[in-house]
């Protein structure tokens, strides 16, 4: 008899992702969508007002991470139930949705970091050492400074930020094959037994101490990736070809260049403090 890995439906609630704490349902997702689509005007209308003064970009900065970090709490949730069963269409869907959400809201505010290299960097540093609402921003100019050759001009940032949903395509591709669609044969211990082989259990058949379990997990989930080879292939150009477009619209030499040196100035200065308040939320 195989050793079976259980349906998330059987799996104890204490051991299962805690969607509650960031929404406390499906509902409460879907007017936190609705609600960074509504901030969407409210961002553009800074466009072209940022120098206005240090209050007018640090309202800038405040309304842009109140959007984000609900952005942050949306796709947290989307990712505790897709997750775990990529098979789920309305996860699937709320992945999709949540992604071009996401786009948007990049788009919308794409304007910004180069109309503050407008504005200029002396400038900008002179706002941070005198306002007390742009004090925590100087490693942000900072950074802004070492990748001005990296960033480019307002239309064409919103455009970078556009095709970025459209261009993740391949890696939704191998998702859910990868998750889905693989259908791997038990490995066989030396007593006969069966374990079932999946994305969740290979790491540990291939550290068991059973020889025959670590051979037969191993030749399994390698024989049905074989199998796969050309959808699989196909899906890897995709997004190397992905890489090699954001790395030539960046002017970078080359995709590893890209990688070493990526682009993070879509967010404002605290986008880390962002990231880390949806985590502590989904705990």
């Amino acid at each position: 008899m195989t050793k079976s890995l259980a349906a998330r439906s059987e799996v104890d609630k204490r051991f299962t992702w805690d969607g509650e704490s960031v929404f406390p349902g499906d509902s409460g997702w879907e007017r936190a969508v609705e609600e960074i689509l509504s901030r969407l005007p409210d961002l553009e209308e800074f466009k072209g007002h940022l120098g206005d003064s240090p209050d007018t970009l640090a309202d800038w900065f405040d309304a842009n991470e109140r959007a984000h970090r609900l952005m942050a709490k949306v796709m947290v949730y989307t990712t505790m139930s897709y997750s775990v069963d990529v098979g789920d269409q309305t996860a699937a869907a709320r992945t999709d949705r949540a992604r071009s959400v996401a786009a948007q809201l990049g788009a919308a505010s794409s304007f910004a970091v180069p109309e503050m290299l407008s504005i200029g960097l002396p400038k900008l540093r002179e706002w941070v050492a005198a306002s007390p609402r742009l004090g925590h921003l100087g490693h942000y100019f900072d950074r802004m400074e070492k990748l001005q050759k990296r960033i480019r001009s307002a239309e064409v940032e919103e455009l970078l930020t556009q095709v970025s949903d459209p261009l993740a395509t391949a890696l939704s591709v191998h998702s859910v094959l990868a998750n889905t669609d693989l259908k791997f044969a038990p490995a066989i211990g030396a007593d006969g037994e069966l374990h079932e082989v999946a994305q969740g259990t290979i790491a540990a058949l291939m550290t068991n101490p059973d020889r025959e379990v670590r051979r037969t997990a191993f030749e399994s989930y390698a024989d049905e990736h074989l199998r796969m080879q050309h959808a699989m292939a196909a899906s890897l150009a995709g997004g190397v070809k992905r890489d090699v477009f954001f790395a030539r619209a960046r002017g970078y030499a080359s995709s590893l260049e890209a990688a070493r040196c990526p682009m993070r100035m879509r967010w404002s200065g605290s986008r880390r403090a962002s990231l880390r308040s949806a985590r502590t939320t989904s705990r």
